[in-house]
């Protein structure tokens, strides 16, 4: 297949998302009612310490219960394939069967589609290359709609059954998966190791829970440096929502016009997101008012479930000169507290913590500037697998553009072809060390094109 420099897979704009919804319930748990025993210090550079013994709220991953219908899976085979589709327990379902068939089958994993009634199911990306090379693909809409990593893992687990009794016995098989289907790729290899051969995770929320870490401090950074008190907001969405429009992004200013406020914001959103590297700024950004937006759509979102998320174990860090010190900040910003069991995979598979317990290849990209899935997830899964003895399982790349999901054609090409020569033959493919100190020219042998006034130092 001609490589197309051109070509960017993108992920949809997120209208309303229940990860924003659990932030919300533990702004809720640190700024309600037991605000003071909710609320903890810890010096720089120490471990905080979980002091946070209020009951948290309960609020659900999909915070409204609703029926979903199934749109028609029916679709057109490329020349040269066989396409089959249908119905089964995990929702609607796609094959395109190549007729010289060579017995390799990827399974891909979409991504969070926000609470639409309609169930479809995509076409993955290199839909073309597969059918070239003899390759068939399946996919899945899922049972439901929401944030749901651990019901997509369950569902596409399931669907290999459909194919083996439709199509037959697979040779190998890999797990593609995207944004939240990058989710559902690490629960997937962690808790079914025997399922999958290989896997493919594109901007991947492969590192679970951190994500909601992360956008619990985008408001209590924001709220801590702009010194806006959000305990009586938070009880009322239009009170919260005021405080932010009319409060907080003011006080941060915005992209091109940052205030000190919103310069001291935007270094302590750096360090969290992944450090210094190139196209943050950018990302941030793009992300900087979309992601308060959510913040606002989700305090006024109904639920009621399990709260997951916390900041207890954050040290923040912000660059020299900038007003606060870091000790000021690790003292001053309050600690949220989880719910155990909304970490308990037998309970609640969501949001489980990740082990690093992998027994196949995974090949993972992510872009630097990504500010809503963030590049510190690659970086927090990295040192989870190297923990768990898995490390050689593991290869990372970065690729130099700022956005979610912002992949040329090209890149998805290699990492894919190189997946398979890693399963096939055993040959490990070169990545990124995304632990680098210095991440200046992290991406550079994986990113095509680079952008126009790329940063890189080379």
């Amino acid at each position: 297949m001609k490589r197309s420099h051109l070509s960017r897979l993108r992920a949809p704009a997120i209208q309303l998302t229940s990860l924003i919804i659990l932030v919300a319930a533990s702004l809720l748990v640190a700024c309600g009612e037991g605000e003071e025993e909710a609320v903890a210090t810890v010096a720089a550079g120490e471990s905080p310490v979980a002091a946070a013994t209020a009951t948290p709220q309960r609020l659900a991953v999909t915070p409204v219960e609703q029926s979903f219908v199934l749109a028609d899976p029916s679709f057109e085979a490329l020349p040269g394939a066989q396409a089959l589709f249908g119905e089964y327990e995990g929702g609607g379902y796609r094959f395109e069967v190549p007729d010289d068939w060579n017995g390799d089958l990827v399974m891909w994993a979409h991504g969070f589609r926000g609470f639409e009634t309609a169930r479809t199911v995509d076409m993955p990306p290199l839909r073309q290359h597969f059918i070239d090379e003899g390759i068939a693909w399946t996919a899945s809409s899922y049972r439901e709609n929401g944030y749901v990593p651990g019901i997509g893992a369950e569902d596409t687990l399931a669907l290999i059954e459909v194919f083996e009794r439709e199509v037959g016995q697979p040779e190998r098989t890999y797990l593609f998966g995207a944004s939240m289907g990058g989710h559902v790729t690490v629960l997937s290899l962690e808790q079914r190791p025997q399922a999958y051969d290989g896997a493919l995770a594109l901007c991947g929320v492969v590192s679970g829970v951190d994500i909601l870490d992360f956008l619990v401090n985008y408001m209590l950074v924001a709220a801590y440096v702009t010194e806006v008190d959000l305990a009586e907001a938070l009880a009322d969405p239009e009170a919260f929502a005021d405080a932010v429009e009319e409060q907080i992004i003011p006080a941060l200013g915005g992209p091109g016009n940052y205030t000190e406020k919103g310069r001291q914001f935007a270094s302590v959103i750096k360090h969290l997101s992944g450090g210094p590297r190139p196209w943050w700024q950018e990302g941030f950004d793009d992300r900087f008012e979309p992601n308060f937006e959510l913040l606002i759509s989700a305090v006024a979102a109904p639920g009621g479930g399990n709260l997951a998320a916390s900041n207890l174990d954050t040290v923040y860090h912000i660059d020299p000169g900038l007003g606060f010190t870091d000790e000021e900040l690790n003292e001053g910003i309050p600690r949220i507290a989880f719910d155990p069991e909304a970490r308990e995979e037998s309970y609640f598979n969501e949001f489980v913590p990740m082990s690093g317990e992998i027994e196949a290849p995974l090949l993972a990209l992510h872009n630097t500037g990504d500010l809503w899935v963030t590049f510190s997830l690659e970086q927090s899964y990295r040192r989870t697998v190297e923990e768990a003895g898995n490390g050689d399982l593991l290869v990372q790349r970065a690729i130099r553009r700022p956005g979610h999901c912002n992949f040329s054609e090209a890149e998805i090409l290699r990492a894919f072809d190189d997946l398979v020569r890693w399963v096939e033959e055993g040959l490990r493919p070169a990545g990124d060390d995304v632990l680098a100190a210095d991440l200046t020219d992290v991406g550079l042998e994986f990113t095509d094109p680079l952008e126009p006034g790329d940063p890189g130092g080379m």
